[in-house]
């Protein structure tokens, strides 16, 4: 009987534990490497400070998405990028920006990477660490009032715009996130 009794717990163990094997129970989600989800407000807010203060013309803001080593940019360079503006677009400068899609840097390798990029541009940074990182593709619109040379008498000046978008990088090192 007690025989009997280890035959059927044997096979109900056997079958369990393939249920357990081939059903995949257990296994982790590789897609993020094993790291935490992160709320992207956490991981946007370095890059929204960053456009928002390029945008209303606030160095603090701009200067508050860069860690203490990359923060070089003073006022009278973002004056500049606005003369350039002028320059190209006519008075009145305005600007609207559309965060993408974030893509998330899963392989230690390729945070690595980028932890030497930024060495590499910043020796100031030391032995600095990424622990996590996303690529976030944003679409900036620059407008203004159009140049006026070239008008012709009567005409009204010609609104101009251009719509461009490059990658950010934001990236996590000790319990910050930055822009790089």
């Amino acid at each position: 009987m007690t025989r009997k009794i280890l035959k059927v717990i044997l096979i109900i163990a056997l079958i369990i534990s393939s249920i357990f094997v081939f059903s995949g129970c257990g296994k982790k989600d590789n897609k993020n490497n094993g790291k935490e989800e992160v709320s992207k407000d956490v991981y946007e807010a370095p890059l929204r400070n960053y456009m928002e203060g390029i945008k209303t013309k606030d160095i603090e803001l701009v200067l508050s998405a860069y860690p203490e080593f990359m923060r070089k940019m003073t006022q009278t360079d973002l004056d500049s990028i606005y003369a350039r503006y002028e320059a190209m677009y006519g008075s009145n400068i305005t600007m609207e920006y559309k965060l993408g899609d974030a893509t998330r840097i899963v392989e230690d390798k390729d945070l690595g990477v980028l932890a030497a990029q930024i060495k590499e541009y910043y020796p100031e940074a030391g032995d600095i660490t990424v622990s996590d990182a996303y690529i976030i593709t944003v679409e900036l619109s620059i407008s203004g009032d159009g140049a006026e040379e070239g008008e012709e008498d009567g005409e009204a000046e010609k609104p101009s715009k251009k719509t461009d978008s490059q990658d950010f990088y934001v990236y996590r090192t000790g319990d910050n996130w930055y822009i790089f």
